[in-house]
């Protein structure tokens, strides 16, 4: 599980995109070059404020993502058989999870990041598109980033992502959910998210706790 929070963290604290009215009309790539960009230019004013970071996050990152359908993905054909109240707990709990953690532990090592992308593989009337990067970094190998993006009515939104490596839901699911699924079912799931996140928060807290006993 750290080595897929670690992926996701270094994914979200380069990205974000906002989603306007004219979204459908926005080549995917140019919306993600110019947000890369925006997001990393606040970055390195805000990287000491964490209230500032959160608003940042709220606004940028999280409309990226369209958390039913990473959900989906990351459930698998336990998807199908699954009741409208279980895939909204399993939505929510998959998203509080991955923003607590983000939130908790994101933007502590910024540095001098930069983003090269590659060019777009992309035909008009396509409805997915892969969204090829490369993470730059000083003295640092290059990481491979790709952003499966599905445009959606609201836009174009993240539904998969892979650093040098597997597809994140994908390998959520093969990795992580499919034990608990096999075991106890949804239920099982959503207890396994559940206790994820209240582990999450237990660790955000710990260094508050021990600034005050200082």
């Amino acid at each position: 599980m750290k080595r897929i929070v670690g992926l996701m963290i270094a994914v979200m604290s380069l990205l974000g995109l906002s989603v306007s009215v004219h979204a459908e009309t926005v080549m995917p790539d140019v919306s993600v070059k110019s947000t890369v960009q925006e997001v990393l230019a606040a970055l390195k004013q805000e990287k000491t404020d964490k209230k500032k970071i959160q608003a940042l996050v709220d606004e940028k990152v999280l409309p990226l993502f369209d958390f039913t359908l990473m959900t989906k993905r990351a459930v698998g054909p336990a998807w199908k058989t699954t009741s409208a109240e279980q895939k909204k707990v399993l939505v929510d709990e998959f998203r509080d999870l991955l923003v607590r953690v983000f939130i908790a532990k994101a933007f502590t090592d910024n540095g001098n990041r930069t983003v090269k992308f590659e060019p777009l593989r992309y035909d008009e009337g396509d409805d997915q598109v892969t969204v090829k990067t490369s993470i730059l970094s000083p003295g640092k190998e290059a990481i491979a980033v790709d952003y499966d993006l599905k445009k959606t009515a609201a836009g174009w939104k993240v539904v998969d992502l892979a650093i040098a490596g597997p597809r994140l839901a994908l390998d959520i699911y093969n990795n992580q959910f499919r034990e608990p699924l096999q075991q106890a079912g949804v239920d099982g799931l959503i207890r396994f998210l559940t206790e994820k996140n209240r582990a999450a928060d237990v660790n955000a807290a710990a260094p508050v706790r021990k600034a005050e006993a200082k």
